[in-house]
């Protein structure tokens, strides 16, 4: 069912239900108000005959007239019986309507009752008169109250049809406008493709409403997703490169050295040719699988000593690079061995390793700065370098796999380092930051929070 037809029916069913509430009682009040009227008539019907038959010498002659001008004025299928104190007839004879002892004893007890019975109305009153006591039971139909009771019903239950049928027009003309722009989204969401995912659903025409902050929602949806695919178009696109480039170079060795008997020395470089290609790719996978698990989450964090962590890393670098010219200067006034962070030691120093000896391959051997510091909440290691600098439109797309600047193309790398980099830091809830002037040189500052002692 169509949230449309669902609206419109559920309006319908809500003010189907109030409308007949209201009419109903209305209807019960009017019928409870006709009801006590006519047993008000009967009453005094009663109370007449009472008059007519008992009481001339109580009356003077001008009140007897008008008992005598009210007494023919009867109710519909009226019959008045009187009895005496003692049960017995008396004055109108009974006929085929008697009453029973039962209900004249219950009127003779209670001074006045009334019920219906059959649809007929009934009244008895109990007669005070001089010449001794007196019963009077009154019986009539109300033909015009049940006439005006049903006339009532049959106006109320068509003004309810009337209503109803008003209300679903209005329903659908309100759920047709309330649902337009929903519609709108709709049709703008259908023509969509991945190419125009960029073009935003229309939202100035809009009111300030909970429609207006879905499509402001979507449409922040559509321009994430936009980002996601330029972003793995890009990193197909480099990846394919990278590996074809190492790939290629394989083959073309490969080819040469087939092609014509070679000496040993020959055949030689062209081994170490192909595995320097082959390292290459290795490489490149290897970055690829750690950016994939660190995506996935797959690494766990623990306390970890700083001190230990930091000189650890100083010494497989060194190890590692042995042309590195590494300048290290500690800038902090706390004690390195009180100095604690919540990580992953191996990826950390893959993330600071990356860095530095990135620094190192773009500086063409120049010093690298190496400098820690620490403020409240932070560890702060900052990477200076004066290599060729980074072009300030690259700045934001650094941290894109195999993204490399326009100046750093002649170059080898992978193109992963500066990501993979990125990610472990951010898994380690810390932030790296970047600046540079070009021919001048760049430095990274990495933040890690950091905790003052060991917890248990």
């Amino acid at each position: 069912m169509k949230i449309r037809t669902r609206l419109s029916l559920q309006f319908i069913g809500l003010f189907a239900i109030l409308l007949l509430s209201v009419l109903t009682s209305i209807y019960f009040v009017v019928a409870s108000q006709w009801k006590n009227n006519f047993f008000r008539q009967l009453e005094d019907r009663a109370i007449t005959v009472g008059h007519n038959y008992l009481a001339e010498d109580n009356f003077t002659a001008a009140e007897y007239e008008e008992v005598l001008r009210k007494f023919p004025r009867t109710l519909p299928k009226e019959q008045i019986r009187i009895y005496t104190s003692s049960f017995e007839p008396t004055y109108i004879a009974e006929q085929e309507l008697k009453w029973d002892k039962h209900v004249l004893n219950q009127i003779y007890t209670q001074k006045k009752i009334q019920f219906k019975q059959d649809g007929d109305y009934i009244v008895g009153v109990f007669y005070e008169d001089n010449s001794g006591d007196y019963i009077i039971v009154a019986k009539a139909t109300n033909e015009n109250g049940e006439k005006a009771l049903h006339q009532l019903r049959s106006i109320m239950l068509f003004s309810l049809l009337i209503a109803l049928i008003i209300t679903f027009i209005l329903s659908r003309i309100f759920s047709n406008s309330l649902l337009n722009p929903i519609k709108s989204m709709i049709n703008h969401i259908q023509d969509k493709d991945v190419e125009t995912l960029i073009q935003p659903i229309p939202v100035e025409h809009m009111s300030n409403d909970e429609i207006k902050v879905l499509s402001n929602t979507i449409n922040t949806l559509f321009l994430r997703l936009h980002l996601s695919f330029d972003n793995q178009q890009s990193f197909v696109s480099h990846a394919s490169h990278e590996l074809k480039t190492p790939i290629a170079s394989m083959m073309g060795n490969a080819e040469i050295a087939l092609r014509s008997p070679r000496s040993t020395t020959e055949y030689q470089e062209v081994l170490e040719g192909i595995v320097r290609d082959a390292s290459h790719i290795d490489r490149i996978i290897n970055n690829l699988l750690t950016l994939s698990q660190l995506n996935n989450a797959r690494y766990s964090l623990i306390e970890t000593p700083f001190e230990t962590f930091w000189w650890t890393v100083i010494d497989h670098l060194i190890a590692k690079q042995k042309d590195l010219n590494l300048n290290l200067a500690l800038e902090t006034q706390e004690e390195l061995y009180a100095l604690y962070f919540t990580g992953n030691s191996h990826l950390l120093e893959l993330a600071l390793s990356n860095i530095i000896l990135n620094a190192h391959k773009f500086s063409h051997q120049a010093p690298i700065q190496l400098t820690l510091t620490t403020d409240d909440s932070a560890i702060i290691i900052a990477i200076a370098d004066q290599g060729i600098g980074i072009h300030p439109e690259d700045l934001d797309k650094l941290f894109l796999p195999f993204f490399r600047s326009s100046n750093a193309l002649g170059i080898k790398g992978t193109g992963l380092g500066l990501s993979l980099a990125y990610k472990i830091v951010e898994l380690h809830k810390g932030t790296v930051n970047v600046t540079s002037i070009l021919q001048q040189g760049t430095t990274v500052t990495i933040r890690i929070p950091k905790q003052f002692k060991k917890t248990h």
